[in-house]
């Protein structure tokens, strides 16, 4: 049989944060961190490189005479050329200090 352990105390009084969720201002309250960076420069590297891979190979699809994957690729080329669009709209958006919509 265990026997029962009884709670331990800390010597901080009641209602006071720990020292690491004192370090940070606004950022998170668990770890004491500085809010994150956004990822717009990541998301525009990625759907930068989507829309080249995919027009690039859905152009030599379509070559080949592969209707099909080339139609595909080629959606999917427009959705990134999209989510440029949108990117770019934030960018701008958080440049000029106004909320995106």
């Amino acid at each position: 049989m265990t026997r029962h352990v009884p709670h331990q105390r800390t010597g901080r009084p009641t209602g006071s944060q720990p020292w690491w969720r004192t370090l940070g201002s606004w950022g998170d309250r668990r770890t004491g961190a500085a809010p994150a960076a956004s990822a717009l420069t990541l998301r525009r590297a990625l759907a930068l490189f989507g829309l080249l891979f995919c027009s690039v190979t859905a152009g030599l699809f379509a070559v080949s005479g592969q209707v099909g994957p080339a139609v595909a690729l080629a959606a999917i080329a427009v959705t990134a050329l999209v989510d440029l669009l949108v990117i770019h709209r934030r960018a701008a958006a958080r440049r000029e200090g106004r909320h995106p919509s």
